[in-house]
């Protein structure tokens, strides 16, 4: 389970649910068990969006090594995510503020990789769906090469309505497909956006897609099918830093050339 916390037991989970749930992955229930209080907290994690399963009391004596699980457990980050609104502080104290938006990636040695092409060019955040999503565990971690201690990552329960929040504060959503988009070249990355990218194996999912206001797919010769989800970052994420130190230097040079106002005392005839 890449190292990932297991916490198992009624209690515990119950606990952990109610203390530290965005940090939950996964909850295993035991199929054959009839409870009342596991039937709960199936309908808890349900309500919560968090991913779930039924599996047999092998898989969960495997997995926390022990009989006495309780016929429930759960896996619990390696890595604390933020509370949306301290992502929201953070952000407010950016000029220009960058989120990049992952979206299905399964494979821990992406999303490690993602997340270093992310604090090596200059973003600022990163969320993560609930569900179709890696978690931030040990391989994520190791594959990032320590760099995901290094960025804000949240991962809220409602990522559509999160995302419509951001846009009524003036953010603009991109997404990135494998065709069908604009050159990376001629999309303007200036101001505060989001950057979504799609999984290995399917584009950015319609929930997602449908609140992207622009789309943008990077040129390939005819023998490549598509990129790597953390090339696919490398790339936009260089091309978002191109243009924003372009257009930096640009607003510093015309301030400096900026003429000097008329006083008052150089009118003519005085």
């Amino acid at each position: 389970m890449n190292n990932d916390q297991v916490i198992y037991g009624i209690h515990p989970v119950e606990e952990l649910l109610r203390s530290r749930l965005s940090s939950v992955d996964h909850v295993f229930f035991e199929k054959e068990k009839k409870n009342g209080v596991l039937f709960e907290l199936m309908k808890r994690c349900r309500r919560e969006r968090l991913s779930y399963n039924l599996v047999p009391e092998l898989r969960l004596r495997r997995l926390t090594g022990t009989t006495h699980h309780q016929g429930i457990a759960a896996l619990s980050s390696a890595i604390a995510y933020l509370p949306v609104e301290r992502l929201r502080e953070i952000l407010r104290r950016k000029s220009d503020p960058l989120i990049l938006l992952p979206a299905s990636i399964e494979d821990p040695g992406n999303l490690g990789a993602v997340i270093r092409s992310a604090v090596a060019l200059g973003a600022d955040a990163m969320l993560l769906e609930r569900k179709h999503t890696v978690s931030l565990n040990a391989a994520v971690a190791k594959s990032s090469a320590g760099m995901a201690e290094h960025i804000a990552v949240s991962r809220p329960r409602n990522l559509e309505a999160v995302l419509t929040g951001f846009t009524s504060t003036g953010y603009r959503i991109i997404g990135a497909q494998i065709r069908g988009g604009k050159p990376p070249s001629s999309i303007d990355y200036t101001g505060p956006l989001i950057l979504i990218l799609g999984g290995e194996h399917r584009d950015i999912p319609p929930y997602l897609f449908k609140q992207c206001t622009e789309v943008v797919s990077i040129p390939m010769y005819d023998k490549a099918h598509s990129l790597n989800v953390s090339a696919t970052a490398a790339i936009l994420l260089y091309e978002i830093g191109r243009q924003r130190t372009a257009a930096a230097l640009l607003r510093d040079t015309r301030t400096r050339e900026a003429p000097f106002p008329r006083r008052n005392a150089d009118r003519r005839g005085e």
